[in-house]
């Protein structure tokens, strides 16, 4: 099953751009789930730039993990460890490992590279969704088509309805998540810019780092993400209207093009913007003018793409600039073959697996 970025759902794959029922009940555009794939590799290679350099070898971090309490290593992370703050503060207090505070301070800003990740995968469902939803044949449950329609011929209507709210709110969400996902992304980034072969402090001390943030840190001057391009300023804009000012879209309506009780499409309008800047246009206070014509449905997938796909040449950039340390890195699969089997089963179902040593 398809459904068009302008809200007709077809049997058929359509020759224009659209999004496909997956198997796992998933609603995907092939563009952006590709790029959303490639994404997921370069934090995974990054990841393991970061073993390198806090840990001698594959066998020194396993070494370490085996004998790691859990519950410890992903207090305050993960709703699993079962170690309240007053213990794992006095924990903290007193740590003088090395290799301790090696294997908190990994889980710690691996922890932000996890948090972007599930960004992504927010982010892909609820676009998704968002599309499938406009795809629906009548998106009122108890009016008819044929009570909606009007006179013969063209018309426009504005439609109103708790479907209609349903799909202003996956664009939202899907916005804000892009922003997040960039978010964490930097404060990885920071941090992993931060580490040393010697260093021994645990604690990440990137808390407070945002995107804005991007172009002041070591590894990610000179990529991509550093220029704020129109599609970014774009998202960025509609982000800020829909955290700051409760809606992109104060009516939370769709509209739909009609002939009769057939409906040709349906687009999302979005306010007026600089197509200089891709900042909304503002006069007296006010920012929804909707002179241009813009449809948020038809903009979006492309503005994604934009803003991943600099975000992945970031990474690959970045990645390219770390040395690879370990000599064997085969021993890091090896070890545990069982293990990463399994990993790579659940990055099929889009899900995360986490190591816990008996």
């Amino acid at each position: 099953m398809y459904s068009t970025i302008y809200g007709k759902r077809l049997d058929k794959k359509p020759d224009e751009l659209h999004f496909a029922l997956y198997p796992s009940g998933i609603w995907k555009n092939e563009e952006i789930g590709t790029i959303v794939n490639n994404i997921m590799d370069a934090f995974d290679n990054l990841n393991m730039k970061c073993l390198q350099v806090l840990f001698d070898s594959a066998d020194h971090f396993w070494n370490i993990l085996e004998r790691s309490d859990f519950n410890i290593v992903h207090a305050g992370l993960d709703t699993e460890a079962l170690l309240g703050s007053e213990e794992f503060r006095l924990y903290v207090n007193n740590l003088e490992s090395v290799d301790d505070k090696k294997i908190l301070y990994y889980y710690s800003i691996k922890n932000y590279y996890h948090v972007a990740l599930n960004m992504i995968n927010h982010f892909v469902v609820a676009i998704g969704d968002a599309y499938a939803t406009l795809s629906k044949p009548n998106l009122y449950k108890n009016v008819t088509l044929q009570q909606q329609k009007f006179e013969a011929g063209e018309n426009y209507r504005h439609s109103i309805s708790p479907d209609t709210m349903r799909i202003w709110s996956g664009f939202s969400f899907s916005i804000e998540k892009i922003i997040s996902f960039l978010d964490f992304t930097t404060k990885y980034i920071s941090d992993l810019s931060g580490i040393t072969p010697g260093m021994v402090s645990w604690k990440s001390k990137a808390g407070s780092v945002l995107f804005g943030d991007w172009k002041s840190i070591r590894l990610a001057k000179g990529t991509p993400l550093c220029e704020r391009s129109i599609s970014f300023n774009i998202i960025d804009s509609l982000r800020n209207e829909s955290v700051h000012n409760g809606t992109i879209n104060h009516y939370s309506g769709i509209y739909e093009n009609t002939n009769g009780e057939k409906i040709n499409r349906r687009f999302l309008l979005m306010p007026d913007y600089n197509k200089s800047t891709g900042r909304l246009l503002v006069a007296g206070g006010r920012k929804r003018f909707y002179t241009q014509d813009n449809h948020l449905n038809a903009l979006l997938p492309s503005l994604v793409i934009s803003v991943f796909s600099d975000a992945l040449k970031s990474l690959n950039q970045i990645d390219a600039k770390l040395e690879n340390r370990w000599t064997d890195m085969e021993n890091y699969i090896g070890r545990y073959p069982e293990f990463f089997s399994a990993v790579r089963a659940s990055e099929q179902e889009n899900s995360f697996l986490k190591y816990i040593p008996l």
